[in-house]
């Protein structure tokens, strides 16, 4: 069982209603998941509770719902939860030109045993949500780069993703992250006014930031440390290397945190 005592939403997204589907959605315990069954997009849409993971159930006609299969890939981004695909070595092949293989937390290839599906998927999240991660919120007006930083830091943090300064800021209200990754340069309002309106909030004013920039030359590197981010980082650092300064980070700022050198509220 999980460590929380609410149940877990699991999504199974499928056009077939034949007795394998009924069957692997009776395996699940009941008193562990509750099992919402879509297959379009209006239905996904009415799913209002947290969803904890997806599990596609392949076949040609789902295959051929892009607008389902989207929809899902990019509320699996948004939310930051797993998918599972289930199908033929041929389906799971083809899924993976509109869902990239760093979202899918397992693959299944039919003939499955059904049992062992649910239990795989049950092991998963037992391994990936029982203990808290940290959340990460990544800022910035590209969808390259944010997705890119979701694929680098997924595996270890809770990465969730603005594609804007407004967003952001309202992403934080509702979710208050461990750190933000922020994109020095943006339309309308820049990563230097995000700021500013961070820590001119009282409740947020102590989230750390790191500022992401595309310029590495002195003049622009002074500009953007006389904010007094956390730190910041390069867009043409390799990922091996973002991973190692985030992780560095967060051993510094736990340290600090235990020894009471830092103040964190919220949380």
């Amino acid at each position: 069982m999980f460590n929380l005592d609410e149940k877990r939403n699991v999504v199974i997204a499928c056009k077939s209603k034949g007795y394998l589907v009924s069957n692997l959605i009776d395996q699940f315990d009941k008193d562990t998941y509750n099992i919402i069954r879509v297959n379009n997009v209006a239905s996904m849409n009415t799913i209002i509770d947290r969803v904890d993971a997806c599990l596609l159930y392949l076949d040609e006609e789902l295959l051929e719902d892009s607008q389902l299969l989207i929809f899902i890939r990019d509320k699996a981004t948004e939310d930051d939860f797993p998918l599972f695909v289930l199908g033929d070595p041929q389906e799971i092949s083809t899924i993976k030109d509109v869902i990239p293989s760093t979202m899918v937390g397992q693959e299944f290839e039919r003939p499955i045993n059904v049992k062992n599906v649910v239990s795989d998927i049950h092991k998963y999240l037992l391994e990936h949500t029982g203990v808290q991660r940290k959340i990460i919120l990544a800022v910035d007006d590209s969808g390259v780069m944010l997705n890119s930083i979701k694929n680098w830091l997924g595996d270890k943090y809770q990465v969730l993703l603005a594609d804007s300064g407004l967003t952001a800021v309202k992403s934080i209200t509702i979710t208050r992250p461990d750190l933000i990754i922020l994109d020095y340069e943006m339309p309308v309002i820049d990563g230097k006014q995000v700021l500013e309106m961070i820590r001119s909030e009282r409740d947020f004013a102590d989230i750390p930031v790191i500022f992401l920039t595309g310029r590495q030359d002195k003049e622009s590197i002074i500009d953007v440390m006389a904010l007094k981010p956390e730190g910041y980082l390069l867009k043409t650092m390799k990922p091996y290397a973002v991973r190692q300064y985030i992780d560095e980070f967060f051993i510094k700022r736990d340290a600090q945190l235990k020894s009471g050198l830092l103040r964190k509220s919220g949380k």
